[in-house]
């Protein structure tokens, strides 16, 4: 929440009679003489100028109200002031407290802060929480230990860096709650050589393009994040509930396509868009449908990727389209329950795509023909 400090004193005094006197009708349709020598016009009037006074009154309030409201929300007289709660927020890197408290140190050294200056400052520390009391607060609170790894670098620089919290979900588990967190770590991806280097079985017409994620062992990096993130909620979280931090959960992705373009289009730059265009799709954080990131634990639909497929311009039909990610486990024999039941294997047919958390793109194979082929 952000607001613009208000001008109170924005009506003058003969606007305050006029709005009074206009409002007379909505009451009574007796009273119709509105001349200055009607006994209730006069009370009207003593009634104006006494709101015209406390308008002026309450719009000229001194800058010092606010410079001494920033006080007591920091509960410090002066910034070299130390109470329990100031030294904590050196501790435990309650980093809006600290940044407020600046602003306290500037004010004392004469520097011109105006009276929204002094507000936003203010609503900019309030609105950012301290204790893990939501599940947003859980979120925003892990975004903030990236600002502890921040000064951890600098003190000690790593070589790699250290990950920071891309994005944090967090989802209610029981009593508590489970922060999962998704780290900035690059995922490494390769073309290829085959198909990507030629034309697709020498077709002229026929293009492919293929690209394979590539394992990499970041096991102990993500280790130490969420040590980190942990240690940073532990003294934000209220005695009687628990937040665990995990590491997002991320499902791979399998498509591949075969789009016929139409005539008179360049092959190989249609093809090139629409691989851009789904790789995206998929992207945790900037994809989705809007483009804003997937929300914890939604699946990407077949119906939306065919849909964004035929939003790019050129295509004109889809041949063919695979679609899948972890497929729901089948038993291979009878499993017994107990001594007079027993678990029979699923019904033959498409078994169900079993999602969790985040996308990740494991295979994105594309194949684009002309028209005219």
């Amino acid at each position: 929440m952000s607001f613009d400090i208000p001008n109170l004193d924005r009506k003058s005094y003969p606007q305050l009679v006029a709005e009074l006197i206009r409002r007379i009708p909505q009451y009574t349709t007796q009273w119709t003489d509105y001349n200055d020598s009607d006994p209730g016009i006069t009370l009207l009037q003593l009634l104006a100028w006494l709101d015209d006074s406390l308008l002026y009154q309450a719009n000229a309030i001194p800058i010092q109200n606010d410079q001494n409201y920033l006080r007591w929300v920091l509960g410090l007289a002066f910034s070299s002031n130390e109470t329990s709660y100031s030294k904590v927020a050196v501790t435990d890197n309650d980093f809006d407290f600290l940044a407020l408290q600046q602003v306290l140190t500037q004010m004392e050294q004469g520097a011109a802060l105006s009276r929204e200056t002094l507000q936003q400052d203010v609503l900019a520390y309030v609105q950012q929480p301290y204790m893990a009391l939501t599940l947003s607060n859980v979120d925003t609170l892990a975004m903030q230990t990236n600002l502890v790894i921040a000064q951890q670098q600098k003190k000690k620089p790593a070589d790699p860096p250290s990950p920071l919290v891309r994005q944090a979900y967090a989802q209610s588990a029981g009593e508590g709650c489970i922060a999962y967190v998704l780290s900035d770590a690059k995922w490494r991806y390769q073309y290829p050589y085959y198909p990507n280097q030629q034309q697709y079985k020498g077709s002229s017409t026929t293009l492919r393009k293929l690209l394979m994620i590539q394992p990499q062992d970041d096991a102990k990096a993500e280790k130490t994040l969420l040590d980190q993130v942990t240690t940073y909620l532990k003294p934000r979280v209220i005695a009687g509930n628990q937040v665990w931090v995990r590491a997002a959960q991320l499902t791979d992705i399998n498509l591949a396509l075969t789009v016929r373009c139409a005539a008179n289009t360049r092959v190989d730059v249609t093809l090139t868009l629409l691989f851009a265009t789904l790789f995206r799709y998929f992207l945790p954080c900037e994809g989705g449908t809007d483009g804003q990131g997937w929300a914890y634990g939604e699946a990407p639909v077949a119906d939306e990727i065919r849909h964004l497929v035929f939003s790019v311009p050129g295509i004109d039909a889809i041949d063919s389209f695979d679609f899948n990610f972890i497929p729901t486990m089948e038993l291979d024999t009878m499993a017994t329950l107990d001594v007079n039941a027993q678990l029979a294997d699923l019904p033959p047919g498409e078994p169900a795509m079993f999602y969790r958390g985040l996308p990740r793109l494991r295979c994105l194979d594309v194949i684009a023909r002309s028209s005219q082929a």
